[in-house]
């Protein structure tokens, strides 16, 4: 039996006056107020409904809860939020279920197995599947397939063994854990309230803990907690929605700048989850999406900082790198959720309905029009083998047509039938009815698709993201230590701190009172690059904390030039670089389908997209694909593809990724030889297809042209590439004049040159 959750020591430093003022009210009014609570929670979690078709989170809560009390009013609950969240019949099994899970738990609460932990979830588990197994087997659910059997019964256990953690775990961690599920499940269960019919409850509370998440533990955390939030969220919503995809990138990105402050925190998850909502999400649900993020932002700045440093984790080193092994324990577990919950969804099979079988509009249309004539024992009983293979013979023109008319059928039955016109149009209602029903079907199927790819693509982000998380190894604790020494009697009051990213890349923060006197002195960053037997780069302007990082080997200069249709603006093409905090440096040209203004947006987005999603962690496929199923998503509304180059250079290695969506063919060389390396994937957004992707080595001096379409009448870029011997603006220039004078200014154009060569003074 769960404990009051509000007695806690972790509900004491959050809520201190709550909790005091709970604790002088009276045993009996304090057992009425948690059994309220016991009915309440009970009857938000029955009223939750996963995969459209099973509610085990009710189930497993009413287990946890044992067979007193406690455990009679959370059933009750449970029943009651069945029924107001499926109606009666829907709430028959759970409800069943229910009463089972208690009547065992009553009758066998003697018992001495009963007070093992063990038992509520054992119990929850073959009740469940006992009412389920009765169900399956008479087809009595709507939707209720073998897999989603086996989910409510795994689901029903499991729900109920972290309900029971929240208050009973062994270890603090255990704790957490429960938690953690219990809040998301309430977070699930008020997703369906909603404030105008707009703002959805439950989705502000899980992006206030998005918001959280992300300013405890920064991006990994963040990103972590908003996939896992809008993945439950998804689950438990009639269709499922963008909520991963927008909760996810809102926390990474909001992480970024967790180190700048709450506000542009809040601000940068509201942004980016606003970019992607604009993407994958309809009208309705992006009015929402936006609403909610904007009210979470709000009410994460109304805490006093001791609210969220009592959530914070102990920074003692132990302490510290037990909660890194947690947090890479947990992002590898979600990882492997989603790839489960992609392995489940693609394995579910389809459910045949009748209206897939094409004799069944006549038969529909015969009941409504033969229904009183006198020859319809005749017609549809005594010559039923020459009327279905009449029907069998009309059925190709009137589905080739979408309709049917007096002549697609034979002349005797024409003759025989007492109401052709009638029985004709009847049948054309059907047909119409019967194709727009498989044309639905076969939108949902797609979207499904892309969804589950999503999903695939998040696992991935995510196993990188649990790579990462290794921060404060050996190494880097026995540099930050003997910089602190060396520190110690020059200047005293410095902090340092060092771990190196998912690229190997060596980070230092410098903090406390004596950062300011370090960097005050002449010469400072050469003579700690010495002290750390590394070169070191300080972004500018200096920010404190202080934060330095391992200076890359190799250096890029980017040139670019564009021109736009005809010499009239906006262009439709756009193009950017930047270099993220790992040290690789990205170039992107998305060039939009025609030009002016929508063009311009739609190239603009892409572009401005692929930058978040890089910086947040994505691989160049990764980021590519999410780009793709968001541009697929959005032709729902309104069609929107584009082509789209990404190369991505690591400035460590000379590691080389170029990805291709339906782009020109771009040109590297190397050594001398020049490669022409061309894809044949289609355009981003028309259809659910892999992106052309070539890994390359590039090397010091190493010289790359990427092109717009419109740019690519050029034919002599290979021949300029090879002798290209002055600056890369002045390539860029000749290869965008001769595109022009060759195909003229009848699209917009850009040209984007890279050359990569080594820092002065590295080997």
């Amino acid at each position: 039996m769960l404990k009051p959750m509000i007695l806690t020591r972790r509900s004491d430093r959050l809520f201190p006056r709550t909790a005091k003022a709970i604790r002088r009210l009276s045993i009996r009014t304090r057992r009425i107020l948690r059994l309220i609570s016991r009915t309440a929670l009970g009857f938000l979690l029955g009223r939750l409904r996963l995969f459209g078709c099973c509610s085990p989170l009710g189930c497993g809560y009413a287990a946890a809860q044992g067979g007193g009390m406690e455990g009679a009013l959370a059933s009750v609950g449970v029943m009651l939020g069945s029924v107001s969240g499926m109606g009666l019949i829907e709430a028959l099994r759970p409800s069943a279920s229910v009463l089972l899970i208690y009547a065992a738990s009553f009758l066998l609460s003697k018992a001495a197995f009963t007070r093992k932990s063990a038992f509520p979830p054992l119990c929850a588990l073959c009740m469940t599947g006992l009412i389920g197994a009765v169900y399956l087997i008479y087809g009595a659910g709507e939707g209720f397939t073998q897999i989603a059997y086996a989910a409510e019964v795994l689901l029903s256990a499991g729900s109920c063994v972290l309900y029971m953690a929240a208050e009973q775990g062994s270890t603090q961690e255990k704790k957490t854990l429960g938690l953690l599920a219990l809040s998301m499940s309430l977070c699930m269960a008020l997703s369906d309230i909603c404030i105008a019919g707009v703002i959805s409850v439950g989705r502000c509370l899980a992006a206030f803990g998005v918001l959280t998440a992300a300013w405890l533990g920064y991006a990994p955390l963040g990103g972590v907690t908003g996939l896992l939030l809008g993945m439950a969220l998804d689950a438990s919503a009639a269709a499922p929605g963008p909520c991963t995809l927008v909760l996810g990138c809102a926390g990474a990105l909001g992480g970024v700048y967790a180190h700048r402050g709450r506000f542009p925190l809040a601000l940068g998850a509201v942004l980016g989850g606003a970019a992607v909502g604009f993407w994958a999400a309809e009208s309705a649900l992006r009015t929402g999406l936006l609403y909610e993020m904007f009210i979470a932002s709000v009410l994460f700045q109304l805490p006093g900082e001791r609210f969220f440093e009592n959530l914070r984790p102990s920074a003692d080193g132990a302490e510290s790198s037990g909660f890194v092994r947690y947090l890479r324990g947990r992002t590898g577990l979600a990882a492997a959720a989603f790839e489960s919950i992609t392995g489940l969804l693609e394995a579910t099979p389809e459910l045949t309905r009748n209206q897939e079988d094409t004799f069944s509009v006549f038969d529909v249309a015969a009941e409504q029009v033969c229904r009183s004539c006198e020859r319809r024992e005749e017609c549809w009983g005594k010559a039923y083998e020459s009327t279905r293979s009449a029907m069998q013979a009309a059925s190709v023109p009137i589905f080739k047509r979408g309709g049917a008319r007096p002549e697609d059928f034979p002349e005797w039955f024409r003759t025989e039938c007492r109401n052709i016109r009638g029985y004709s149009a009847s049948v054309s209602l059907e047909v119409k009815a019967l194709l727009r029903s498989r044309q639905l079907r076969s939108r949902l199927r797609t979207d499904r698709e892309l969804l589950y790819r999503q999903y695939a693509d998040f696992a991935a982000i995510l196993r990188d993201l649990n790579g990462e998380q290794r921060g404060g190894a050996g190494e880097e604790r026995r540099l930050a230590g003997k910089l602190r020494r060396q520190l110690r009697d020059r200047v005293p009051g410095v902090l340092v701190s060092a771990f190196r990213d998912g690229n190997g890349r060596l980070h230092l923060e410098l903090d406390g009172s004596g950062v300011q006197k370090l960097t005050a002195a002449a010469n400072w960053l050469e003579n700690l690059s010495r002290e750390a037997g590394t070169q070191l780069c300080c972004p500018a302007p200096l920010e404190h904390p202080l934060q330095l990082m391992e200076q890359e080997p190799l250096e890029a200069e980017v040139g670019v030039a564009s021109s736009c249709r005809g010499g009239r603006a906006p262009s439709g093409d756009a193009a950017r670089s930047f270099k993220t905090a790992e040290g690789i440096l990205y170039l992107v040209v998305a060039d939009g389908m025609g030009s002016g203004s929508e063009a311009e947006a739609d190239s603009r987005m892409a572009s401005e997209l692929a930058e978040k999603l890089l910086r947040a962690g994505a691989r160049p496929e990764s980021a590519m694909r999410i780009l793709n199923t968001a541009l697929l998503l959005r032709g729902e509304k309104r069609l929107s593809s584009l082509s789209v180059d990404l190369m991505s250079v690591n400035l460590f290695t000379g590691e080389t990724v170029l990805v291709k969506y339906g782009a020109a063919p771009s040109y590297v060389r190397t050594g001398g030889q020049v490669r022409v390396l061309r894809g044949a994937s289609p355009a981003a957004g028309t259809e659910d297809a892999a992106p052309d992707c070539v890994h390359l080595q590039l090397e010091d001096g190493s010289t790359a042209v990427i092109l717009s379409d419109g740019a690519a009448h050029a034919e002599s870029v290979e021949q300029r590439l090879r002798d290209h011997e002055e600056s890369l603006q002045k390539l860029a220039g000749d290869i965008l004049t001769e595109a022009a004078a060759r195909g003229g200014w009848e699209d917009d154009m850009t040209v984007l040159t890279l050359n990569l060569h080594r820092r002065a003074g590295t080997v």
